[in-house]
């Protein structure tokens, strides 16, 4: 099989697979059927799975793994990852109420996120684009509170690495109950445990202007790099 001349490797969760968004076209899609329009011999590997944590993610990259192999052969990265360790610390709060649970998740957070970028600079120095998180419940105190600091951490870790951030966090801000699919109060009691309902994924329209913004942060630096 023919290597492809430009690979594109999506790393992430089930907002990377493409979750909630018509027929799973989510953003990686999108930007890979603009890229391709610019691009001969072009290819996605899209490797983000549902449910998928920072810790998780870090081993796979540890591992010779097909995730590592893709990362290994690209010439475009992008990252998605750290929400589901909150919904996870959010679970564990839920049940044994203990708020220091979500300061240990932002400290544990950021050492998986120094992992995952020192396996993958390992692996590859293809330009890396990492998307911060998207508050699906403004509403909530908690998340007003967390997702900030999660966001923070990424901003903080990814300077240290030299990694470029997508602020998706800003974009959707106010626009919630247009990009979200399933939006609901904004609080955190919209999660339903046991149910499958877990309105925390871009609709068609989120996952556009995700596709946006990556589309023009990467041209603008690409422009910057030859003007």
């Amino acid at each position: 099989m023919t290597t492809p001349s430009y690979l594109y490797v999506a790393l992430g969760d089930s907002i990377t697979e493409g979750y909630s968004a018509p027929n799973r076209q989510g953003f990686a899609t999108q930007l890979s059927r603009r890229l391709n329009e610019h691009i001969d011999s072009f290819s996605l590997v899209n490797t983000g799975k549902k449910g998928l944590t920072s810790g998780r993610l870090a081993s796979i990259l540890t591992s010779s793994s097909p995730h590592a192999h893709a990362v290994s052969q690209s010439s475009l990265l992008t990252l998605n990852i750290g929400g589901n360790d909150l919904i996870h610390a959010y679970v564990k709060y839920f049940l044994f109420g203990n708020m220091s649970i979500y300061a240990r998740t932002i400290h544990t957070y950021k050492n998986n996120l120094h992992q995952i970028y020192k396996q993958i600079r390992q692996l590859s120095h293809a330009p890396l684009y990492t998307l911060n998180q998207f508050n699906p419940f403004p509403q909530s105190r908690t998340a007003n509170t967390w997702i900030p600091l999660l966001n923070k951490a990424t901003a903080e870790v990814s300077s240290t690495w030299n990694v470029t951030i997508v602020d998706i966090g800003e974009l959707f801000r106010n626009r919630e109950p247009k990009l979200i699919h399933q939006y609901r109060t904004g609080r955190l009691t919209d999660i339903r445990f046991g149910s499958g309902s877990y309105p925390v994924h871009p609709n068609r329209l989120g996952h556009q202007v995700i596709t946006d913004a990556l589309w023009e942060t990467i041209i603008g630096q690409k422009n910057s790099r030859t003007g």
